[in-house]
């Protein structure tokens, strides 16, 4: 069920998530929602079969349990997976979870390096946005080296915003 007015993207529970937690009125009371929420989501992040778009909506709510201080590791592997689809808003969404659950030391990262790279060899210059957006969140010391010669070529890209993206 899709709320009305919400551009089709967020779904009644989300919003209800959403809901709940503005109208906690302890500290405590947030923390027991978004414990069930945490519960709903080790449920349904690694089941088999649900579809890229209801994932991208469950790293969403991922992303924010992240945000109000509780543990969403058990996803973490869907947001790299992610970031591997063809739907442009999709990846981004993948790109984003990613850079703000992975912390600088977590080994996920250099999973990212070869869709990174794929996705800024791309002819779409939507991807190679994409992974311009997300190498800058992500990239780490040690990821230089890996990504240094694509951010490099599109220094010389016909179009002019993606040239600005890459020296950003």
């Amino acid at each position: 069920q899709k709320m009305a007015g919400s551009g089709g993207h967020l779904s009644k529970e989300f919003f209800e998530l959403v809901k709940a937690i503005g109208e906690s009125k302890s500290k405590q009371e947030e923390d027991r929602i978004i414990a069930d929420e945490v519960a709903v989501l080790k449920k349904r992040i690694p089941e088999g079969g649900i579809s890229k778009k209801k994932l991208k909506e469950l790293l969403i709510r991922l992303v924010y349990v992240e945000m109000l201080g509780h543990d969403g590791s058990f996803g973490y592997i869907k947001a790299v997976e992610l970031c591997a689809s063809t739907n442009l808003i999709q990846k981004r969404v993948g790109y984003l979870a990613a850079a703000l659950v992975l912390s600088p030391e977590h080994d996920f990262r250099f999973m990212l390096v070869n869709q990174l790279q794929r996705d800024m060899a791309s002819s779409n210059q939507l991807e190679c946005w994409a992974a311009l957006t997300g190498l800058s969140k992500l990239v780490t010391k040690d990821m230089i080296p890996a990504v240094m010669s694509d951010v490099i070529r599109l220094l010389d890209h016909k179009v002019e915003l993606l040239r600005k993206k890459a020296i950003m």
